[in-house]
């Protein structure tokens, strides 16, 4: 009998993994104060701070971000989750608003099947300042205005493998997961950070545990 393709979506920081990357490298770098300031700024869209930040970035090696991804340990567990899912005929990936050469790596440590995220502009080894971002609200008119619409990408992966979207499921912690959990046919937050999420999701997981998505399934 063939088993009917379906799809799981996962954010990364706080999600797939126990930590924030941005907070990492900011840490690292002397740069929290920096990024804390244009994070909170109430007047930028979410793009526009994926922007600033990454300018704030420039002159990062690509290495000193890659060795920050490998310094934040896997959420417990996502091993063990993402295993069942492909068992049971789920595609599985990272819809994220962090950066392809962190996204990637833990996409190769999981085993995923795609990756989603902004595009970090290296040259010479080194951030530049700038990022390419794959946004996706404007086209489907979605309010998430980040730097990476979820909501368009699930639906993107989705038609991309022949999922309907009533097969899918998006996990995440924050207000910019929001738009991809609702549109997803089940949606979980993990470990929510804001009310916001907390507020719009039905289903709430808040053990530091990703095997307890199976108690949705």
């Amino acid at each position: 009998m063939t088993v009917k393709t379906k799809l799981v979506a996962f954010d990364m920081d706080g999600t797939l993994i126990q930590g924030r990357l941005i907070e990492v490298i900011s840490r690292k770098f002397n740069l929290t104060d920096k990024v804390s300031l244009i994070q909170s700024d109430p007047s930028l869209l979410g793009y526009q701070k994926t922007r600033l930040i990454a300018s704030v970035l420039k002159g990062i090696k690509e290495k000193e971000i890659v060795d920050s991804i490998d310094s934040i340990p896997i959420m417990h567990n996502a091993d063990k989750i993402v295993s069942w899912f492909r068992k049971n005929g789920y595609k599985t990936g990272i819809i994220t608003d962090s950066y392809s050469i962190a996204a990637q790596v833990v996409a190769k440590k999981l085993d995923l099947d795609f990756c989603s995220a902004n595009e970090l502009i290296i040259k010479d080894g080194s951030v530049t300042g700038e990022i390419e971002m794959p946004l996706g609200w404007e086209k489907i008119g979605c309010l998430c205005n980040i730097s990476i619409c979820k909501r368009f990408h699930l639906t993107h992966y989705a038609k991309k493998y022949g999922v309907h979207i009533k097969d899918t499921i998006a996990i995440g912690d924050t207000r910019g997961d929001i738009c991809m959990i609702k549109q997803a046919g089940l949606g979980i937050a993990f470990m929510p950070k804001d009310q916001d999420i907390i507020r719009q999701s039905k289903n709430i997981i808040h053990n530091p545990d990703l095997i307890e998505v199976l108690n949705y399934m």
